[in-house]
């Protein structure tokens, strides 16, 4: 889960646009949509390059359908019940927020009681299924449950290292989709891990920068809100830019993807670093909003590439 409030990534269906009662729309905001679409992704991304050897005689394989299709479901389920409790701890600071002000639990369109229901519901699809795929996989998965629900959420209201904290949730289900297929956390689920840990950081920061007026009426305790110019914010999303441009090509460092992924990925890193930097000296929403935007763009291209150049 990418959990530094990337509900906002515009991969969201817009569910305004299909005919779907209104009640199940309310739901499906709950799950956070753009979180868990990017934990889908890069579980299925962490599990393709877990394959062995050729991928379409693994998915010749009837009982690997079985495997990856728990493996996502189980996943996607957990993080949406997290997504959802998310909501439930937050609806006060929601309510006094433009930006959330209108989510379902503080309009009045859910109750509480019936989104820790639904949440715990999907929670427990999703370990039932974990637990049919490995247990490393299965404790990972509980891992970024209550790291994200029992740290994180409660965390943002007393410090700005709850950005970092929020990171390992964000990152974990990466490293889940190879540990799916291989039951163990070596160097490669490692190298996952970091990729998703270090992106979130920058992401955030410039999203935090963008809606620090929100925030600060949300009670959170961040970074943009007490830094006015934008310097340490800036020089933060710089380093943590780079630590991304670092991560990103470890993988085929280590084997598991090529040359191609090698030369896009750092070229894509290297993006996101020269974004972060021009926010120092502009440290505009303007600026924030190019190292989000790019930031997007960073990680899709990143996934694709691994989709594309596996070894």
């Amino acid at each position: 889960m990418a959990f530094q409030e990337t509900d906002t990534i515009p991969m969201n269906v817009d569910l305004s646009m299909v005919k779907v009662p209104t009640i199940y729309r309310h739901y499906y905001e709950l799950t956070k949509p753009g979180i868990t679409q990017m934990v889908a992704m890069s579980t299925l991304a962490g599990y393709y390059l877990a394959i062995p050897g050729s991928v379409a005689a693994y998915a010749s394989i009837n009982t690997n359908w079985v495997h990856l299709i728990s493996t996502m479901i189980g996943t996607i389920a957990i993080s949406s019940g997290s997504c959802v409790i998310n909501h439930v701890m937050e609806r006060d600071a929601d309510s006094r927020m433009k930006r959330t002000a209108t989510r379902p639990i503080p309009s009045g369109a859910i109750s509480v009681r019936d989104a820790i229901i639904f949440a715990l519901v999907l929670t427990l699809i999703g370990a039932a299924l974990l637990a049919t795929v490995n247990v490393l996989t299965f404790l990972l998965a509980i891992g970024t449950w209550v790291s994200y629900v029992a740290v994180y959420t409660p965390m943002k209201r007393k410090s700005s290292l709850a950005v970092i904290i929020g990171g390992v949730p964000g990152a974990l289900p990466f490293a889940g989709g190879w540990t799916a297929v291989k039951g163990t956390m070596d160097p490669v689920a490692w190298s996952l891990f970091a990729i998703l840990f270090f992106w979130q950081l920058p992401h955030f920061y410039a999203l935090s920068w963008m809606y620090r007026s929100d925030y600060r009426a949300g009670g959170f305790v961040l970074r943009a809100i007490s830094d006015d110019s934008g310097r340490t914010l800036g020089l933060q999303m710089t380093l943590t830019s780079v630590l991304t441009l670092a991560s990103i090509v470890v993988p085929s460092m280590l084997g598991a993807t090529g040359m191609l992924y090698l030369v896009g990925s750092s070229l894509l890193g290297l993006w996101l670093v020269a974004e972060s930097v021009l926010f120092i000296r502009k440290a505009d929403s303007a600026a924030a909003r190019r190292v989000l935007l790019t930031s997007y763009a960073v990680l899709m291209g990143v996934i694709l590439l691994m989709f594309l150049d596996k070894q």
